[in-house]
């Protein structure tokens, strides 16, 4: 994953909800040591981007999910138990440095993700706006 931002020459944000003592650990085991980790368990940037809630059957039983983890695991990747709340769906945003959102991906599942290409093509996209235009 760091290979592609650098290759994107971007900055990384990860906002979770957890508490900061747990991403300590968490950023260790991901690797992500060269990415900012924001804690917010009040969950007010996930309101202020929108980013709702999946329901039960949408993100314990739906095919989607358990495939998406089957690729994990072939890949080597050992999904972690969950500590936190499961319901809670993420996102991905561009946001520049005067803090202009300019892309925004919700997830509509734990499994649904932009792909870097995607994110690639978006920040492309921005990066082809004239100035001042969003």
């Amino acid at each position: 994953m760091l290979n592609h931002v650098e290759q994107l020459a971007v900055g990384v944000v990860v906002i979770a909800f957890a508490q900061p003592n747990s991403l300590v650990a968490y950023q260790h085991r991901q690797r992500l040591d060269h990415v900012l980790l924001l804690s917010d368990p009040e969950r007010r940037a996930y309101a202020a981007f929108g980013l709702g809630r999946g329901s039960v059957l949408r993100v314990w039983l739906d095919p989607r999910v358990w495939a998406r983890y089957l690729q994990l695991m072939i890949r080597g990747r050992r999904p972690e138990r969950a500590h936190e709340d499961t319901l809670q769906l993420g996102g991905d945003m561009l946001i520049d440095a005067d803090g202009r959102i300019g892309w925004i991906y919700r997830s509509r599942g734990p499994e649904d993700r932009p792909s870097v290409t995607d994110i690639q093509a978006a920040l492309r996209g921005l990066r082809a706006r004239p100035e001042g235009r969003s």
